[in-house]
């Protein structure tokens, strides 16, 4: 076996290990190659801080990594670590670190991030194994909204040009990279954000993606919660688009907006956890 950076690997490549690696997973899924290039661009992978496992030069298992400055730390997201099912049982997830490690330290990287379902006890101790560590409870939601109440006094706008600072300021926990500012600004021209107004002031707003019914952050002004906004902004979208909804990765330590989305229809379908490694420490 020989291991290497992702560099000169094709999407097509991986998508095939990738599809193949999740097929018998706790909530198996598969991806089309254009879904693999979206979910590239959202999590800026950067094939050359990559790793990939190859058995007589076929790619056997990956591990794909994006790159991210959030205010001016580096942080480096694992976007998905996948082993195909016949090469399992060989620490092949604790060597690719192994690996990969000299090079991100060589990078200058701060911290690691990654994402893994709860009930992958095997994958959680292979990530500890390597340094990281626990850092929240995820909730991942879904199902068809229900016919929901609005407050007729909200006017509801197409927001082109993100006010991070403002809509940051609505916010009662920081989002998981998935849903972060970074993921948001890569796939805009994807995405829809609209705002709710009273007298021209934006009191909150909701991003969606049409193509996936994807919802990545919805946020309400705290001076003005408990006035229906939030289910005016999604009974907005229930019928302009689809009434079916996705949400992940749900600080779970947020009771109220975990309360609010089995309210409005959703339900739990996945819980993860949020891991980090901080390289100073290790």
């Amino acid at each position: 076996m020989e291991f290497k950076t992702l560099t000169g690997v094709t999407q097509k490549e991986i998508l095939d290990v990738f599809n193949l690696s999740f097929s018998d997973y706790f909530v198996p899924f598969k991806l089309t190659l254009e879904q693999l290039a979206t979910k590239m661009v959202a999590d800026n992978v950067d094939l050359n801080l990559s790793v990939g496992v190859f058995d007589h030069k076929k790619l056997i298992a990956f591990i794909l990594h994006g790159f991210s400055d959030i205010d001016g730390q580096k942080i480096l997201y694992n976007g998905g670590t996948g082993v195909i099912p016949i090469h399992r049982g060989q620490a092949l997830t604790q060597r690719m670190y192994e690996f990969i490690l000299p090079m991100i330290k060589e990078k200058q990287i701060e911290t690691l991030m990654l994402e893994v379902i709860s009930q992958n006890i095997q994958a959680i101790k292979s990530y500890q194994r390597v340094g990281y560590t626990r850092v929240r409870s995820l909730a991942c939601y879904r199902g068809t909204l229900k016919d929901l109440p609005i407050n007729n006094e909200l006017e509801i706008k197409k927001i082109k040009q993100y006010d991070w600072k403002k809509m940051q300021s609505f916010w009662d926990v920081t989002p998981t990279a998935q849903n972060s500012i970074q993921a948001i600004n890569e796939l805009n021209s994807m995405l829809l954000c609209c705002g709710g107004f009273f007298n021209n002031q934006l009191v909150g707003y909701v991003v969606y993606n049409p193509t996936t019914k994807r919802l990545p952050q919805i946020a309400i002004h705290k001076a003005f919660r408990g006035r229906r906004i939030a289910t005016t902004l999604l009974q907005y979208l229930r019928s302009k688009f689809d009434p079916s909804l996705v949400v992940i990765n749900v600080d779970k330590r947020n009771q109220p907006i975990n309360d609010f989305f089995e309210k409005v229809g959703l339900e739990c379908f996945l819980e993860q956890m949020e891991m980090k490694r901080e390289m100073k420490d290790q």
